[in-house]
This record gives C-alpha cells, sequence and structure tokens, in this order.
C-alpha cells in the first residue's frame, strides 16, 4: 500500500495543502487521515479518491451537505460487503443445522417442563402433565426458540468476524504503514543530506565570491586611502608653510608693533613733559595774573575809598549812589 505526504497529495491533486486541511476539518466523520508519530499526515490511494470525488464537487459549486451525502453513498458499499459475507456464512450454518431440528424440538420441552417442578405445587404439576398439548403448538415454540438461538449465535459470530477482520486490516495497515514510516524517513534523509550538501556548495560558492568581492573592495580601498593619504601630506606641507609664512609676517609685525609702541611712547612721554612744563607756565602765568588782579581790585577799592571821602567832603548828592 503506497502512501503519500499532504504537500504530494496537494500537487497530485492539484489543490493547495490549506484547501486539504479544510476539508478534513468540514468532513472530519468521513475523512479519517492517519497521522504519524510526529504528527504528518499520512495519505493512502483511498483517501485520494475520496478528496478528487470532493474536489470534483466542490469545482461544481455543491454544497457541503450534498457533499457529505454522496460520500456516504461512496462508502456504503463497501461497509456492506463484509455483512454480506456473514450473512452468506450465517446460511451455509443454518443450512447445516437444519436437520438437527426434530432433535432440538424434542429436547426443549423437557427442558421446558422440568424446569417449573420445583417451583410449583403437586397439583398444578398434576393437571399440566393431564392436560394434553399440541404437537403444532410445540413445534412453532421450538422453531421461535432455534432462531433466537440463530439469531443470537449471528450477532456474537458476526462481531466476531468484524472484530477479526479490523484486527487484521489494522496489523496489516500498520505494518504497511511502519514499511511506508521507513521508507519515507530514508528518503527524507536523504533527501535532506542532499539538499544540505547542496547548501554547503553553493555556500562555499558565495562565500568564495564573498570574499573576493571583499578583497576587491579592500584593493579598492587602500588605493583610495593612499591617494587621501598623499593629498593630506601634501596638505599638510603646504599647510605648514603657510604658517611658517604667517608666523615670520607675525614676528616682523609684531617687531614692527613694539618699535612703533616705543616710538610712540617716547612721544607720549615727550608730549607729557611738554603738556607738564605748559601747565607749569600756565599755572605761573595765571598765578601772576591772579596777582595782578588783586592788586588792581584792591587799587580800585582804594579809589573807591578816596572817592567817597572826596564825595563826603564836597556833600554832593550824587555821589550816594556809590555809598
Amino acid at each position: 500500500m503506497k502512501t503519500y505526504t499532504l504537500k504530494e497529495v496537494s500537487k497530485k491533486i492539484n489543490v493547495s495543502p490549506g484547501t486539504l486541511r479544510k476539508w478534513e476539518q468540514d468532513f472530519e466523520d468521513l475523512l479519517d487521515i492517519p497521522r504519524t508519530k510526529q504528527g504528518a499526515r499520512i495519505y493512502t490511494d483511498l483517501e485520494i479518491e475520496l478528496l478528487l470525488e470532493i474536489k470534483q464537487m466542490a469545482d461544481k459549486k455543491v454544497s457541503k451537505e450534498a457533499i457529505r451525502q454522496e460520500i456516504q453513498k461512496i462508502e456504503e458499499p463497501e461497509d456492506v460487503e463484509i455483512p454480506a459475507m456473514q450473512e452468506d456464512s450465517s446460511e451455509m450454518f443454518l443450512e447445516e443445522v437444519m436437520p438437527s431440528e426434530p432433535e432440538l424440538s424434542l429436547d426443549i420441552p423437557l427442558e421446558k417442563s422440568s424446569a417449573p417442578d420445583h417451583d410449583l405445587p403437586l397439583e398444578t404439576v398434576a393437571d399440566e402433565a393431564i392436560t394434553p398439548v399440541p404437537i403444532e403448538e410445540i413445534a412453532m415454540k421450538n422453531t421461535e426458540l432455534f432462531f433466537e438461538a440463530m439469531e443470537t449465535y449471528k450477532k456474537t459470530f458476526l462481531s466476531e468476524v468484524k472484530d477479526e477482520i479490523r484486527s487484521v486490516m489494522r496489523k496489516e495497515v500498520l505494518d504497511e504503514v511502519r514499511k511506508e514510516i521507513t521508507k519515507g524517513t530514508y528518503v527524507t534523509v536523504k533527501s535532506i543530506t542532499d539538499s544540505i550538501y547542496k547548501s554547503t556548495e553553493n555556500t562555499k560558492a558565495e562565500i568564495q565570491e564573498l570574499s573576493e568581492s571583499v578583497e576587491k573592495i579592500s584593493e579598492e580601498t587602500t588605493d583610495s586611502l593612499k591617494q587621501l593619504a598623499n593629498k593630506v601630506t601634501h596638505a599638510s606641507l603646504e599647510t605648514s608653510e603657510e604658517i611658517f609664512s604667517l608666523s615670520k609676517q607675525l614676528s616682523e609685525t609684531s617687531e614692527e608693533l613694539s618699535h612703533y609702541v616705543d616710538v610712540t611712547n617716547n612721544e607720549i612721554s615727550g608730549l607729557a613733559e611738554a603738556i607738564t612744563k605748559d601747565r607749569e607756565i600756565l599755572i605761573e602765568e595765571r598765578n601772576q595774573y591772579r596777582n595782578e588782579v588783586t592788586q588792581r581790585e584792591l587799587a580800585f577799592q582804594q579809589m573807591l575809598t578816596n572817592f567817597r571821602d572826596v564825595a563826603a567832603a564836597k556833600e554832593k548828592r550824587w555821589w550816594k549812589f556809590w555809598t
């Protein structure tokens, strides 16, 4: 019995794995998909046929209930085959047992009549022994008892046959599943090792390409760094020359400034001395002018006093203005 995985069934019937899982949920009472210990689904040809039927009806936009009824009709003949075989075996058994019916008819009334001897009183037993029983009634009772016994035997026989068939089928299915799982694991391991080997080879090639690209980039980077270092060196030399010239100019300028400051200080000191001399001269002149003014004021006061005295002596009115 060949088994398939979910992806294989999806490719085989051209249906996505999600749709298959949804069908399994919608028709879980009809689709019994076995699984491995790891939980992986295992599909046989029977499940694939049912899935194809579901796909055809789903493509025709058939409702879920109609699909369910169609699947039940498909699965019913398989369920009916075992009871038919069991009924044939029961009929053969009936044909073999039918010649012994008269013996059973003789024995069963004895058992029935002997059973109540311990419970009934003596008078009742005597009355029953005297009452005559028709032979047809006894035959009917024997036939009913026989069919009841055959019915119970048929039920037990059918249940035993069902259990036996189930156990045998289960063992066969388990053996096939184990074989297929072993094959599948071997194939899976082989495919995984092949894919790992291929991926390692691809990884090696990619690493080689990456290393080559890194080497190229590093070479380009070193060249660019060398050019940049040369530019920086040239710029630093030019900058140092400019700095040297600037420092030289600064020193010359500082010397000129110091000389100019010295000259300016000398001029300022000379100017300060001249100002000091002029100030002294001005102070002397001011003192002289002050003395002259004081003397003139004293002379003027003396003159006024003399005028007053003269005016007082002559007693003239117009001199009162000055008093």
